[in-house]
């Protein structure tokens, strides 16, 4: 079963917890990870991250595999829109691609699938209240596809569809994330998104 870690005693007692079962790798400030699974985790976790930092980790794994990445503990500072301490994870390596979602808190974020073999993170800190920062595992995974049909990405056809992984035949896995971003002609200025939810025994 899962549980969701809000609090900071939570916290605390899933850091411990960590220490005991695993031995963690000193984390540097971001970097190239060319690989087909790993650990990312924020500067010198789980020690409290530095404040006024800037660190960006690129993550690369084999040609015709998506990124899985998957938190474990997750302790930035929390704010109701995250303009303090935050990390940004990017389908891509670019700031320009699709962004994946922006996180801060104790709360963990499900799993995030990227629609190619790269991803970034960016994690960004003020000057005040920190924390222990953030510890993620990733590796390489075949797309959930039918067609061309992945789990989110971008659409940018006059009509489509999008479905959740293994629709029509199977349940969606547990715990991912899974975002579409549709753009159209700026002609088309009238766009409709149907929803058809279907519940399985």
């Amino acid at each position: 079963s899962r549980f969701l870690c809000r609090w900071a005693p939570c916290v605390r007692r899933r850091l411990r917890s960590l220490r005991e079962r695993t031995h963690l790798p000193l984390f540097p400030c971001g970097g190239h990870m060319v690989t087909d699974s790993g650990m990312v985790a924020s500067e010198g976790f789980p020690s409290f991250y530095k404040p006024n930092s800037k660190c960006t980790w690129y993550i690369t794994v084999p040609e015709g595999h998506v990124v899985m990445l998957s938190f474990r503990l997750f302790d930035l500072e929390a704010d109701p829109t995250c303009r303090y301490d935050y990390l940004d994870v990017y389908n891509g390596h670019s700031r320009l691609v699709q962004k994946l979602g922006r996180f801060c808190g104790t709360f963990r974020p499900g799993a995030l699938i990227s629609t190619s073999n790269t991803m970034m993170l960016e994690m960004v800190s003020d000057d005040a209240t920190g924390g222990r920062g953030f510890l993620a595992s990733f590796n390489a995974g075949k797309p959930h596809m039918e067609g061309n049909q992945f789990c989110g990405g971008r659409l940018t056809k006059a009509q489509g569809s999008v479905k959740t992984p293994n629709w029509p035949n199977s349940n969606y896995p547990a715990g991912i994330s899974c975002s579409w971003h549709i753009s159209v002609e700026p002609s088309n200025v009238r766009t409709r998104v149907f929803c058809q939810p279907r519940r399985f025994n």
